[in-house]
């Protein structure tokens, strides 16, 4: 087996890049004597953002990575050879970018920039009925002889490809995995789960500052409103979820129209830190919701609250056998949602607790002593002073 088909198995039992895999693959290529310019490996992925990632290698600039989202101008893919080759139902073409005969397309002025002079371009289906938007791969070469490819050159190409596919779509496979769990779990407990933390009651206890938001009004103007409100819940939640991956925490759930977010205290982040981290993301929060509110200020506006707490958790997987949540339980997270609850009937966009106003950056002010649902002592609760400067 030649030494080319050696490292493309390497690379698919081992790599983890794909933008790598097409840059070592093209270097080979052309160390063979074949004059390669320019190559292009297009996959399509399951993200909610980005809808496929193209990889570029040039003999001038190396490997160039993009993901292209989901609102991107679809029109630049219509106008592409790969469109072309799905609508007419191939997926193998080669064109000479000088032939008045043939074909012209947008990309071959980045080719001819190059130095291309043809685009040798097949398609590679993968067929996997449990990953339908995984539909496969385009890829292209481009070479610098006057002509073109050799016939030869196009056998050689052609017979690596199946191995290189395998090898791009065992590594897609797996950032797809991360990409889901990281999205879906979030980015902690996905790395936990893919070390092997995945046994019912497995899990760890830590201490961390807890943040609990929720949407005041969400639900009675749900019930008039219907679906047409997602969108806007959607921005609401981000203005939620963005300030606390900014601070350094972990946004842990999503429940209807709040959410549940953590800062672990760490060797490297002390109880002083990670609550002013909480703190600083619930009142940029508080602005961000207030800027979503504007942009729907024809529309009943939905204030935040947000209850901030510090204590120990179970963060760990919960549930039934077949059906597994990684996420945080204990007496703090109980107290953290009841503390929640009490923003409407305090008049407070914000509550603390001792643990989280004792240690504040910013000034607070006591709301006094109340009694939380399910918990036998009162509680000293706290929000910010002067407190105007941060409702929402």
């Amino acid at each position: 087996m030649a030494n080319l088909e050696d490292w493309i198995i390497e690379q698919g039992l081992r790599g983890t890049d794909v933008g790598s895999l097409l840059a070592g693959f093209s270097d080979r290529l052309a160390e063979e004597g074949i004059p390669l310019v320019r190559a292009y490996l297009a996959l399509p992925t399951v993200n909610p953002t980005i809808r496929v990632y193209t990889h570029v290698w040039t003999r001038s600039t190396r490997i160039f990575v993009e993901g292209v989202s989901h609102e991107r101008n679809e029109l630049a893919f219509e106008r592409s050879p790969f469109a072309y080759m799905m609508k007419t139902d191939q997926t193998s073409c080669h064109w000479l970018i000088d032939d008045p005969e043939a074909m012209k397309f947008d990309v071959f002025e980045e080719v001819r920039r190059e130095g291309g002079t043809d685009y040798l371009a097949r398609l590679f289906s993968f067929e996997n009925s449990s990953a339908p938007d995984l539909r496969g791969i385009g890829i292209s070469f481009s070479s610098s002889s006057p002509e073109g490819f050799a016939p030869k050159e196009i056998a050689r190409i052609d017979a690596l490809l199946p191995l290189l596919g395998l090898a791009a779509y065992r590594m897609t496979l797996f950032d797809l995995t991360v990409a889901m769990l990281d999205t879906y779990v979030g980015l902690s407990a996905g790395r936990r789960v893919l070390s092997g933390e995945i046994r019912r009651g497995f899990g760890t206890t830590l201490t961390a500052a807890l943040l609990f938001a929720d949407l005041r009004g969400f639900t009675t103007l749900a019930d008039t409103a219907g679906i047409n409100l997602i969108g806007r819940l959607d921005q609401h939640l981000e203005a939620m979820a963005d300030p606390v991956a900014e601070q350094g925490g972990e946004v842990l759930k999503f429940m209807g129209d709040g959410v549940l977010a953590a800062f672990p205290i760490t060797e490297e982040r002390s109880r002083e830190q990670a609550c002013a981290a909480a703190i600083r993301a619930a009142q940029i929060a508080l602005e961000r919701n207030a800027a979503v509110n504007r942009l729907h200020a024809h529309e009943t506006p939905l204030a935040l609250d947000i209850a901030l707490h510090c204590g120990d958790v179970f963060y760990g997987n919960i549930g039934a056998a077949g059906r597994l949540d990684f996420t945080v339980i204990g007496p703090a997270v109980n107290e953290v949602s009841r503390m929640e609850a009490l923003c409407s009937s305090l008049d407070c966009a914000v509550i603390l607790s001792d643990s989280v106003a004792s240690v504040s950056p910013v000034p607070v002010r006591s709301l006094g002593r109340h009694r939380l649902r399910g918990i036998a002592t009162e509680r000293e609760l706290f929000t910010f002073a002067p407190f105007s400067v941060w409702t929402a």
